[in-house]
C-alpha cells in the first residue's frame, strides 16, 4: 500500500488506472454485437495492444520504485519489459490508422500500398531488436530506463509521424461522413495519440500517455463500437444511420455501387401486430435470407417496409441485379412462417445507382421521398431511377427552401379549431394548427411541409414557435374568461427525443404564466413505449408535471387492445377517415363502435375528428364521444377570429 500511496510513485497509480480502464473497455466490447467484423477485430487488437502496453509499463514502474520488484524482475528482465513496452507503443499508431481505415471502409488493393503501410511499424520494431543487441539506437541507464542515442535513435519516431500525417489526411477528407459526435470522438482520439511525444518529454513518463490511450479507447467503445446506432435490434440488419454512413463514405471515395431495395407491402403492420419476439423472428428470417444473396454486400433495414442490399462495384443494369430480383420474387411467392402462423407478403424491388444516377446523400433522400410514392402503386416489377418523377423532387426542394426561412420571413401562423363538448354545450378546448402561406405558392399543406421540416432540422424551431403562440394566446387573449379549458398542441417525434424537452416546455409555460392543465400534447399512434429511453422519460416527466396527452389520428395505425391499454394518453382522437367511412359502410360503423366501446371501458376520453354533418355529430354524441371536432361546428381560424368565436358561442 505504501508503494501506491507514495507521491514519488504516482506513475504506478496511473498504470493501475489505465489497466482498469482497458479491462472495462474490453468487457464492454466483448458484450456487444459487432457491426462490421473487420472493424471489430481491429478494435480488439487495439485493446490487446493497449493492455500489453499498460501491463509492461506497470511492471517497469514497479521495478523502478520497489526494491522487492528489482530483485524479482532483475535488471535484464526489466530491459525485456521496456523493449516490449516500446514495441507495443509503436504498434499502436499502425493499429490506429488501420482502425480509422476500417471505419471509412477503405481497403488497400495493391501489394505495394500494403507494404508502404506496414513498413514504418516494421522499421520501429527492427530498431528495438537491433538496438537491443548493438546499442546503436539506445542504451539502458543504471536505473533501468531506456535512453535514445541521437540522431539515429530519433528515427524510431519517423514511422509514427508518417502515420499521424496519413491520419490527418483521412480525418480531413472523410470525417464529414460521420455524425458530429463521432467526428469529435475521432479527433479527440487522434490528438491523444499525437500528444504522446510531448507528454513523454515534459513528464519524463510514459504512464500518463498510456492512461490517455485507455481513455481514448473507452471513448471509442461508446461511439464507434456501440452497435445500437448501426444495427437494428429486431432484424439484425444495419440501420438507416449505417446506410447513410455507407452512402457518404463510398461517394467520398468515388466508388461505384448500387442499392437494391425491396419494398414489402404492409410489413410494418404485420410487425406491429405481433409480439416483440415474433416480430424479431420474422425480420431476422428476412435479413438472413437477403444476406445469403450478397455475401460481399451489407443488408440494411432502414425503413419500416423496406430492406436494402448495397452491392459494391455494381451498376444498376448488371445481371446480378436481375438475378437477385428473380430470387427475391421466387422467395416472396412462398410463405414466411412465424411461430404457428403463415404469412404472405407482396414485394416491389427498386434499384438506385451511385454516383451515375445519384451523387450525394441529400439527392438520395430527395429521390427516396418520391420513390416511396411510386412504390405505393405496387407495380411488382423493378422500379428504376428513370421511373421517378424528378419534377416532384424540384418542387420539394423549393418547399424545403421556403420552410427553412419560414420563421424569419413571417410565413407561419397558428390557427385554432374549436372542439365542442356535448356535456357542457360549449367549446371548452381547441387544437392549434400551423399554416404556411408563401407569396408565390400560396397555402402549403402541413402534410407536405411538416415532413420536410423534420428532415431539414427546422421542426424544433417551428414547434417552439407554435407553443409560444399558444401560451401567448392563453395568457393574453381572455380565452379563459370565455370558457377555454385547454389547447391541444402537436408534439413531433423529433421533439420527444430531445433530452431537454421537459425543461424547455416548463420554461415556456412559466414565462407566460400558463398552467400545465391548459396544455394537451398530441402524439401519433406510431409512438410505442420503449422505442427510446429519452422519449419515455420526456412523456413521463411531462405527465408528472400535470400535462395531459392525446393520441392523434387514432385508428390509422396498427394498435391492438394491449397497446391501447398501455398508451400514456388520456384522450384518443378518432381519425376523420374512421368517422367518414363509418357513415358509408355498416362494417366500418361496427369497427368504429367497437373502438369507442374499448376506449370508454378503459376510462379514456374520445375526440371525434372530421365531423362534417349534424347527423354524424348526433350519432357520435349518442355513442359516447366526449368531444366533437370538425367543419360542422367550425373550421380552423386565426387567433382573433377564434377569440371572437368563443365570445359569441360560449357566452
Amino acid at each position: 500500500m505504501e508503494l501506491i500511496t507514495n507521491p514519488q510513485s504516482y506513475n504506478i497509480c496511473f498504470s493501475i488506472a489505465s489497466l482498469l480502464l482497458i479491462m472495462v473497455t474490453y468487457l464492454i466490447h466483448a458484450s456487444e454485437d459487432k457491426v462490421y467484423n473487420k472493424q471489430g477485430h481491429i478494435f480488439g487488437a487495439l485493446i490487446l495492444d493497449a493492455f500489453m502496453l499498460n501491463l509492461m509499463g506497470f511492471v517497469h514502474n514497479i521495478y523502478l520504485y520497489s526494491d522487492v520488484a528489482k530483485n524479482i524482475i532483475g535488471y535484464e528482465g526489466n530491459t525485456y519489459v521496456v523493449i516490449a513496452e516500446k514495441m507495443f507503443a509503436h504498434l499502436l499508431p499502425y493499429l490506429s490508422i488501420t482502425y480509422v481505415m476500417s471505419l471509412f471502409q477503405l481497403n488497400l488493393d495493391r501489394l505495394w500500398k500494403k507494404a508502404v503501410m506496414i513498413f514504418p511499424v516494421f522499421y520501429a520494431i527492427a530498431v528495438f531488436v537491433i538496438g537491443f543487441f548493438t546499442n546503436f539506437y539506445f542504451y539502458f541507464t543504471e536505473e533501468g530506463n531506456l535512453k535514445y542515442i541521437y540522431p539515429q535513435g530519433a528515427t524510431v519516431y519517423l514511422g509514427a509521424d508518417l502515420y499521424f500525417a496519413f491520419a490527418t489526411y483521412l480525418l480531413i477528407k472523410y470525417s464529414r461522413s460521420l455524425s458530429t459526435e463521432k467526428a469529435y470522438a475521432l479527433w479527440v482520439y487522434y490528438f491523444l495519440m499525437m500528444l504522446a511525444v510531448p507528454v513523454r518529454i515534459f513528464t519524463k513518463s510514459s504512464s500518463i500517455f498510456e492512461f490517455s490511450v485507455s481513455l481514448a479507447l473507452l471513448l471509442c467503445v461508446y461511439t464507434f463500437q456501440n452497435p445500437s446506432e448501426f444495427v437494428d435490434r429486431f432484424s439484425g440488419a444495419a440501420t438507416r444511420n449505417a446506410l447513410h454512413f455507407s452512402i457518404l463514405t463510398n461517394l467520398l471515395q468515388k466508388k461505384e455501387f448500387t442499392l437494391y431495395g425491396i419494398h414489402i407491402d404492409r410489413l410494418s403492420a404485420a410487425v406491429g401486430e405481433k409480439s416483440p419476439e415474433l416480430s424479431a423472428e420474422l425480420l431476422s428470417q428476412m435479413t438472413d435470407y437477403l444476406k445469403g444473396l450478397s455475401p460481399d454486400g451489407i443488408v440494411y433495414y432502414p425503413y419500416m417496409d423496406d430492406f436494402i442490399i448495397l452491392f459494391p462495384g455494381v451498376t444498376a443494369d448488371e445481371s446480378i441485379i436481375e438475378k437477385t430480383s428473380d430470387q427475391v420474387r421466387r422467395r416472396f411467392k412462398d410463405i414466411w412462417k412465424v411461430g404457428d402462423e403463415e404469412l404472405k407478403f407482396f414485394e416491389t424491388p427498386y434499384v438506385l445507382s451511385f454516383p451515375e444516377e445519384i451523387d450525394s446523400l441529400e439527392r438520395y433522400q430527395e429521390v427516396k421521398v418520391v420513390l416511396d410514392k411510386v412504390l405505393v402503386k405496387q407495380a411488382r416489377d423493378i422500379v428504376h431511377f428513370s421511373d421517378i418523377n424528378l419534377k416532384v423532387i424540384e418542387h420539394d426542394k423549393k418547399v424545403d427552401s421556403i420552410v427553412k426561412h419560414a420563421l424569419e420571413d413571417g410565413l407561419l401562423e397558428v390557427y385554432y379549431q374549436p372542439i365542442y363538448s356535448p356535456v357542457t354545450g360549449k367549446f371548452s378546448s381547441c387544437e392549434a394548427l400551423l399554416r404556411l402561406k408563401d407569396p408565390q405558392l400560396g397555402f402549403i399543406s402541413p402534410a407536405i411541409f411538416m415532413p420536410i421540416a423534420e428532415r431539414n432540422g427546422t421542426i424544433l424551431e417551428i414547434d417552439r414557435f407554435v407553443l409560444n403562440n399558444v401560451c401567448d394566446m392563453i395568457a393574453n387573449a381572455d380565452v379563459r374568461k370565455y370558457g377555454l379549458e385547454y389547447t391541444e398542441v402537436n408534439l413531433s417525434v423529433v421533439d420527444c427525443i430531445q433530452t431537454n424537452l421537459a425543461d424547455n416546455v416548463m420554461g415556456t409555460l412559466d414565462k407566460y404564466g400558463v398552467d400545465t392543465s391548459e396544455i394537451n400534447f398530441e402524439i401519433t399512434e406510431t409512438y410505442e413505449q420503449g422505442i427510446t429511453a429519452v422519449m419515455d422519460e420526456n412523456i413521463t416527466g411531462l405527465r408528472d408535471k400535470g400535462i395531459t396527452f392525446s393520441m392523434d389520428d387514432f385508428g390509422t395505425g396498427y394498435s391492438n387492445i394491449v397497446r391501447i391499454a398501455t398508451m400514456p394518453v388520456e384522450i384518443f382522437k378518432l381519425d376523420k377517415s374512421i368517422i367518414q367511412s363509418a357513415f358509408d359502410s355498416e362494417k366500418s360503423y361496427m369497427v368504429m363502435l367497437n373502438l369507442i366501446r374499448i376506449i370508454k371501458s378503459l376510462g379514456k376520453e374520445i375526440v371525434a375528428e372530421g365531423v362534417e354533418t349534424g347527423e354524424q355529430a348526433r350519432q357520435l354524441i349518442k355513442l359516447g364521444c366526449d368531444h366533437i371536432q370538425g367543419f360542422f361546428y367550425a373550421r380552423p381560424m386565426p387567433k382573433d377570429q377564434f377569440v371572437q368565436f368563443l365570445k359569441e358561442h360560449n357566452g
